[in-house]
């Protein structure tokens, strides 16, 4: 049986992410998509030589079909990843986007079902 060599993204996100195994290897799966759709893209083989709009770009349009709660996993793992790089600082302002807040599960807040807001009591 032979194991596959990590790949550069494995690296950096085993090292720059501590937590359970399963959070990382989320991570590690995720930076892996990213990586092949820069690559795919622009034909940039390695993390490091990614700029600001690689990032962006994926954020934008590269994983605008997930949902939204699965596009703000992509962008953690964005952060992540320009954190393990030494980019974070610089590149923060221009990671900003709709995906940074998943909306909530269930209804809009006004609208008919869900949970019925406390009332306070009057005091007679």
């Amino acid at each position: 049986m032979t194991t596959a060599r990590p790949t550069q993204i494995d690296v950096l996100l085993r090292r720059a992410q501590p937590g359970k195994t399963s959070s990382v290897q989320a991570h590690i799966r995720r930076g892996r998509r990213i990586a092949t759709l820069i690559e795919k893209r622009w034909g940039v083989r390695e993390p490091y030589q990614w700029r600001v709009k690689h990032l962006q770009w994926v954020l934008k349009a590269g994983i605008a079909e997930l949902a939204q709660s699965s596009q703000y996993d992509y962008w953690r793992t964005a952060c992540v990843l320009a954190a393990a790089l030494g980019r974070w600082p610089a590149w923060e302002p221009h990671l900003r986007g709709s995906w940074t807040r998943p909306k909530p599960p269930g209804p809009c807040p006004g609208a008919p079902g869900g949970r019925p807001r406390k009332l306070a009591r009057s005091r007679s």
